[in-house]
């Protein structure tokens, strides 16, 4: 189904939980820009929910202290868009780009690939 980027070598991924700090588990780097993608593990199911990107604070500070739909910071409303929703987990990959400009191109990249597939946006793209 959807397709991971593979020009990127340098990525990773974590789980976060509902009764987790999501400062405490996010591995991703905190010096370098990049996109990410939030798959929602709900019930056995696994769900595309989320793709962003980092500007230029990080791609650490843009997962834990960017804005969640909800406005608040994503460690906050993560955790409460977890438990909302009965959520088991998130898995959250993250990819270093090349340069700067590559991670909003690559970001449009994977939301084109995935309206292409699905027909709409990941619910929280909104």
């Amino acid at each position: 189904m959807f397709q991971e980027p593979t020009k990127y070598t340098e990525n990773d991924h974590f789980f976060f939980e509902p009764n987790q700090e999501l400062e405490k588990v996010c591995n991703a780097p905190k010096d370098k820009d990049g996109v990410f993608k939030v798959l929602e593990l709900r019930n056995g199911k696994i769900n595309l929910v989320y793709i962003g990107f980092s500007n230029s604070g990080g791609l650490y500070n843009e997962i834990v202290n960017g804005l969640h739909y909800d406005k608040n910071p994503r460690k906050i409303g993560w955790t409460y868009q977890t438990i909302k929703d009965k959520t088991d987990a998130l898995d959250v990959y993250w990819y270093v780009t090349n340069s700067k400009d590559d991670q909003k191109k690559e970001q449009v990249e994977m939301l084109k690939d995935f309206v292409y597939q699905t027909g709409k946006l990941p619910k929280w793209n909104k």
